[in-house]
């Protein structure tokens, strides 16, 4: 009986791990990689953890499953809800499994909460809501060392300790992880195994270019403790299991920023005010802890009026930024807020949510309920306009601020979920930033960010050795490990089978794909329906 194992190492990306293998550092992934095969795997658009994670487990780029952002829009601009499994339209790798008798064992698996299936055992993801990460939480009582598993940092670390502390408590967070993992590997039973490291995407966001640049060992430790985990289940892996190891994304490092809300406003797309909000506001465990820590700080808040007086220069704003994160930030007890939002009365285009992703919203009545844009003609208008003035725009050195700009139906296809973003634009060099908190459209910084260049290693009994192969995509994960299982796939899936992992002799490498004609349920379609009608 086969059975497989699946490793996320999110965010892991060739350009950090490359360097390590040439220095030996990482010898238990040099062992599987030349004995298995690896390829750079491509991310979805926008490269990042729930569209990414949510297409490895459908097999189906965004646009077909339905999470295309950490939070969605309801049928007003000013409502987001945070995606969760239940927003997912079409059947997962695991639940296509599951109905046929397979045993599943997800371990942090991105967008999987609430389980999805009944009696699944599950330690959930950081986007859980509620205090049980556990399921069923009898598994508690079985294994005890559960009870130390975390979703999320303690993000008061962050700002009341330097790197080096706060990475070290994410390196012990990731081992009480990893405890727990061991028990239910060894002592569980399981046809199917997916547990995923969130810190190697943790440490990345934090100092990314300073490990590129060797001049953050810390931070390297966290690839030690990947290596070690690896030497140990080579060891542990069942003689009929596969291995495959996977990034949701890579990453990479942005050299300027470039304040979209802010250019949007001086085009006259869109509207300040003070109070107003942002749209920012974050369900997960990961934000509550951080707005946790901030609330025991006293709060300064600057207002429209006042971050215009005390920004009235860059160099102004540039010295008063690193006083605040170099002296007010370490040695005092205060959180200073920049109490400007948008003004979503008066805005046609905005960047709703932060930092969040590199997407636009317009302010349409064909999608939003309170929408200032009223007819087609306008949209299409509106949205082309936008579109040529961002790919036609340079930073003041002479960056390329994007590549290019898509429109939804360029990503999703003519049918394209409703509402969704209406603009998404794909960067090289400069960071679309979505905050008010500067008065500047551009600021040089160093901003380490995802892109869409993961990573895939498949080792096992069935796989080829020692082969480089051409680039793969994540969508062809599931229905891989779907026919590696002599499963259906289903017909609708924009992923592919990887024929070419497997040995010329392996019984995946004989028989032939096998799709189906699974079509999503009565219940989703009506519930699609229902989100596409236009109140």
């Amino acid at each position: 009986m086969t059975k497989a194992v699946i490793i996320g190492l999110d965010g892991a990306t060739w350009r950090l791990l490359d360097p390590l293998l040439q220095q030996g550092r990482l010898p238990n992934l040099q062992y599987l990689i030349e004995h298995g095969v690896r390829r750079t795997l491509i991310s979805t658009r926008p490269p990042v953890t729930v569209p990414a994670w949510t297409t490895f487990a459908t097999g189906v780029h965004p646009g077909k499953h339905g999470c295309y952002d950490f939070f969605l829009p309801g049928k007003s601009i000013r409502d987001f809800r945070p995606a969760t499994s239940q927003e997912i339209k079409v059947p997962t790798l695991y639940e296509l499994l599951h109905d046929q008798g397979k045993k599943v064992i997800l371990m942090n698996l991105p967008n999987s909460y609430p389980p999805r299936v009944p009696a699944m055992t599950m330690v959930s993801d950081f986007m859980t809501i509620g205090d049980q990460a556990v399921f069923p939480a009898s598994l508690l009582e079985k294994y005890p060392v559960l009870k130390r598993y975390r979703l999320s940092p303690d993000e008061r670390l962050k700002l009341t300790t330097d790197n080096d502390a706060y990475i070290q408590h994410i390196i012990d967070l990731e081992k009480d992880r990893l405890a727990g993992m061991k028990e239910l590997f060894i002592h569980e039973p399981w046809d199917i195994f997916f547990f995923l490291f969130s810190s190697t995407d943790w440490v990345s966001h934090l100092v990314f270019y300073d490990m590129l640049t060797q001049h953050h060992p810390t931070a390297l430790q966290v690839f030690d403790v990947v290596d070690e985990f690896f030497g140990w289940l080579r060891q542990q892996l069942p003689a009929e299991a596969n291995l495959y190891i996977m990034s949701d994304h890579g990453f990479t490092y942005y050299t300027e920023l470039f304040y979209i809300n802010r250019w949007l406003e001086q085009q006259g797309y869109l509207v300040t005010r003070s109070g107003a909000g942002q749209l920012e506001q974050d369900a997960t465990a990961r934000r509550r802890n951080l707005a946790a820590a901030r609330s025991q700080r006293r709060r300064w808040r600057i207002s429209k009026r006042w971050l215009n007086i005390l920004f009235f220069h860059p160099v102004i704003e540039r010295t008063m930024k690193w006083c605040y994160h170099h002296i007010v930030k370490p040695f005092f007890p205060v959180h200073i807020t920049v109490d400007v939002g948008i003004d979503l009365d008066k805005t046609k285009v905005c960047f709703p949510r932060g930092s969040m992703l590199q997407t636009l919203y317009l302010n349409y009545q064909g999608n939003f309920k309170e929408g200032l844009i009223t007819d087609r003609t306008e949209y299409d208008r509106v949205r082309q306009e936008v579109k040529e003035k961002l790919e036609a725009l340079y930073t003041p050195s002479g960056k390329r601020v994007t590549e290019h700009v898509y429109t939804k139906e360029e990503l999703y296809g003519n049918q394209p979920p409703t509402p969704s973003p209406d603009l998404h634009c794909v960067t090289k060099d400069v960071w679309i930033v979505g905050h008010l908190h500067s008065k500047a459209i551009f600021e040089q910084a160093i901003s380490n960010k995802h892109d869409e260049f993961g990573i895939f290693i498949a080792y096992g009994p069935d796989i080829v050795a020692g082969e480089q192969l051409a680039e793969a995509n994540i969508a062809d994960i599931a229905p891989t490990i779907l026919h590696q299982f002599n499963s259906l796939i289903p017909s609708y899936t924009d992923g592919r089978v990887l024929l070419d992992i497997f040995q010329n002799q392996a019984e995946p490498a004989q028989r032939p794909v096998r799709l189906s004609q699974i079509e999503r349920s009565e219940k989703t379609q009506l519930n699609e329906l229902v989100d596409n009608l236009v109140i």
